[in-house]
């Protein structure tokens, strides 16, 4: 193994476990009130429903790379695991991308305030459209994801032939995203929820600036209280949009091959920031719950207390 697919890997193992901790906590956070209460808010489905994604987007992202660098010299040939886990990664990646999306609409139309009829409709709508969008993105993220199992299968049964018949040497390591029309679904796919995600946290951040501006100048008392939340909200929106954007240029320039996937540092650094997105984005939305953030107090305080006492 080089050096750098060795630190890549210690980056890699540092973000899943930090993304595995963080979307777990989601998980068991919002299941332990939907079975104590029978029932969760739409903010607390969304939450769960992503952070269910991520957990085994994480896994997958883990294993996958594990297979890619680490064994690919005792695994060259076993292109049917490479194969399930693309086909399995396709469709996590875009299912998370589509509730992540879905947070952003449901944060926008709940807090921000514009007079626009078809706004005012999704305001009354909204918590009854919520179930309706989660299953919608089970469905969509399959039908997004089917033309492209046909042509990885496609791929795989070329490659295939071609090993058993002595021409060619089969590297599974990047022959999955190396075909133009792979690519084409492949953004086919993500590009919709992208943008639907940009367009309402933009508005968001643009009515939630308009309204900290305006009561900071009618009272004193809501600069200390109402305009911090908002200015709180802002700047979580702001690290929500930017991992998100930078997710999508680093897969955009990994399916691409801008450059040449034969270097490892530029392999790892398109690996390290698709992989940082499910991690660190989690850990801002737990930090921006009030619910969540006790949570991960407690249960971090209960950690220090173990060691506490197996260290005395």
């Amino acid at each position: 193994m080089f050096p750098t697919n060795i630190i890549g890997l210690i980056i890699l193992g540092i973000e899943f476990i930090t993304g595995i901790i963080a979307n777990g906590l989601m998980i068991v956070v919002n299941c332990s009130e939907w079975i104590r209460s029978r029932k969760l808010t739409c903010c607390d489905m969304i939450l769960t429903s992503l952070g269910i994604s991520r957990f085994f987007l994480q896994w997958t992202i883990f294993i996958n790379n594990i297979f890619l660098f680490a064994l690919s010299p005792v695994m060259n040939g076993q292109c049917d695991i490479r194969r399930n886990l693309y086909i399995f990664w396709m469709y996590l990646n875009t299912l998370s991308l589509w509730f992540a999306t879905w947070l952003s609409v449901f944060y926008c139309v709940k807090i921000a305030n514009f007079s626009q009829p078809l706004f005012l409709w999704l305001k009354r709508r909204i918590s009854g459209l919520v179930p309706q969008l989660l299953m919608g993105s089970l469905l969509v993220s399959l039908v997004t994801c089917f033309p492209s199992v046909n042509v990885i299968e496609r791929k795989f049964i070329n490659n295939s032939t071609n090993n058993l018949s002595g021409n060619t040497r089969v590297d599974c390591r990047h022959n999955m995203n190396s075909s133009p029309d792979l690519v084409i679904l492949y953004m086919l796919g993500y590009s919709f929820p992208f943008f639907i995600f940009v367009v309402p946290a933009v508005l968001l951040i643009t009515s939630l600036w308009r309204h900290t501006k305006r009561m900071g100048k009618n009272t004193n008392i809501s600069r200390d209280t109402i305009t911090e939340a908002h200015v709180s909200v802002i700047k979580g929106l702001i690290a929500f949009i930017f991992f998100y954007i930078s997710y999508f240029v680093a897969l955009v320039l990994f399916l691409l091959q801008i450059f040449d996937h034969s270097s490892p540092p530029f392999m790892w650094f398109c690996i390290v920031v698709m992989a940082a997105y499910p991690s660190w984005h989690s850990v801002i939305l737990i930090l921006g719950n009030p619910k969540m953030k006790k949570a991960a107090m407690r249960a971090l305080n209960h950690a220090k207390c173990r060691l506490r006492d197996e260290a005395s």
